[in-house]
C-alpha cells in the first residue's frame, strides 16, 4: 500500500517513450488495486484529473499535464486449463508485453507470438487494440478487468463487448480517461499453429513458436528505433483504409500503391509509403524527424519540444492529402486531446 501522499509538478521524461520534458502535477505508482483506491480518492479530495499510464509507448503529452499521471505497475501472471485445448492466460496490467509474450512462450501458451516487441504493457494491449503481422490481440482476449475511475466499481467486459476495431476499442473511444485497466485474459492454445499470413513473414521457415518470435524480433529491429535510444512512439500514423473506387483511382495513377485488402470491399494503404512517396522518409525538422529505415515512425533526437514534432506530423498529414486525397489519422493518444 502506498503511503501518504504528497504532490510536487514532476518531469515525464523518463516515463514516456517519445522523452519530451513535459511535466505533471503529481506522478504516483501504483502496485495493486488497493492503491488505486487511494490514489483515486486523493485526487478526488484535491479536485485533480487522474491519467492511468503504462510505459508510456503510445503517448504524447502535448503539453504539461494539470492532474496525476498514475503509472500502472500492478504484477503477476497466471495460466489456467480451458476447453477444447485452449489454455486461459491472465496478465496483470503492469506486466511488460513483450515479457509477458515470451513467458507464454515457455509455458506452451500460443498465440501472442506474432506480437512480440510491441512496446508497452499488457494493460495497455487492449487500448489500441495492438497488432502486427497479421494478428491483433482481439482475436485472443476473452475479457478486460477494469476500475471505474468515478464510481469506483469493478468491471469485467468480454471481448465482444470492448467494440475492438483497427487500432480503435471502447477503451480509446466511449471509456477513454474513465477506467483503470487491472488485468486482461487471453484465450490462447496449447498447440502451436504459425500464423505466417503477413508477407514479410513467409520466409521465417520458422519450425517453433520461439523461434517466429525470434524471426519477428530481428525484423522488428531492423526496422525500428529502439525507444530507449531514439524517442519514438512507434508508428504514428494509422494504415488509411479507403473505399475501393478511391483504390482504383490512385493505383491507376501510382501503379506502385501499397495497399492490402480490407473488410467489406475497401483497401488499407501502407501509410509509410504514402508518407515516403511525400519525400519525408529521413527528413529531419529541427530536433525531431522521420525515420531514416520507416517513414511511419516519427522520432524524437533529445532536446526538442513537442510542438516541433506535431507540425512535422501536421506537414505530413497536409501533403499525404494534397498528393493522394488521402486523410492520415495519428495513431498514439495526445494529451490534453
Amino acid at each position: 500500500m502506498i503511503g501518504q501522499l504528497t504532490l510536487k509538478p514532476a518531469s515525464l521524461k523518463p516515463w514516456h517513450t517519445l522523452g519530451f520534458d513535459v511535466k505533471a502535477k503529481g506522478i504516483v505508482n501504483v502496485y495493486s488495486e488497493a492503491d488505486i483506491y487511494h490514489v483515486l480518492s486523493f485526487a478526488k479530495q484535491q479536485g485533480l484529473s487522474v491519467l492511468p499510464l503504462g510505459e508510456g509507448s503510445n503517448t504524447i503529452f502535448a503539453k504539461d499535464f494539470a492532474g496525476i499521471v498514475m503509472r500502472v505497475c500492478i504484477q503477476g501472471r497466471r495460466i489456467e486449463q480451458g476447453v477444447d485445448g485452449r489454455l486461459m492466460v491472465y496478465g496483470a496490467a503492469g506486466e511488460n508485453w513483450h515479457s509477458f509474450v515470451r513467458w507464454t512462450l515457455a509455458q506452451g501458451a500460443y498465440g501472442l507470438e506474432n506480437l512480440s516487441l510491441i512496446p508497452g504493457t499488457v494493460g495497455a494491449s487492449p487500448i489500441q487494440n495492438i497488432g502486427a503481422y497479421g494478428v491483433e490481440v482481439k482475436d485472443v482476449i476473452d475479457w478486460v478487468r477494469y476500475i471505474d475511475i468515478a464510481s469506483g466499481e469493478v468491471i469485467q467486459l468480454s471481448a465482444s463487448d470492448c467494440l475492438f476495431g483497427y487500432r480503435d476499442s471502447i477503451f480509446k473511444q466511449q471509456l477513454r480517461d474513465q477506467i483503470v485497466i487491472t488485468e486482461v485474459a487471453f484465450r490462447l492454445s496449447s498447440v502451436f499453429t504459425p500464423n505466417l499470413s503477413y508477407a514479410g513473414l513467409q520466409g521465417s521457415h520458422a519450425a517453433d513458436a520461439l523461434q517466429l518470435s525470434d524471426y519477428i524480433v530481428g525484423v522488428r529491429k531492423a526496422k525500428l528505433p529502439d525507444p530507449q535510444t531514439l524517442g519514438n512512439v512507434g508508428s504514428f500514423f494509422k494504415n488509411p483504409i479507403i473505399p475501393a473506387e478511391h483504390y482504383q483511382a490512385l493505383k491507376e495513377k501510382f501503379p506502385n500503391l501499397v495497399a492490402y485488402p480490407a473488410e467489406d470491399g475497401y483497401w488499407k494503404l501502407a501509410a509509410g509509403w504514402l508518407i515516403d512517396q511525400c519525400g519525408f522518409k529521413g527528413t529531419r525538422k529541427g530536433n525531431v524527424g522521420v525515420y531514416k529505415h520507416q517513414a511511419l515512425v516519427l522520432v524524437h533526437f533529445g532536446e526538442g519540444c513537442v510542438a516541433d514534432l506535431l507540425s512535422l506530423a501536421w506537414d505530413i498529414q497536409q501533403q499525404v492529402w494534397l498528393r493522394f486525397s488521402v486523410r492520415m489519422e495519428i495513431e498514439p493518444r495526445i494529451y490534453p486531446q
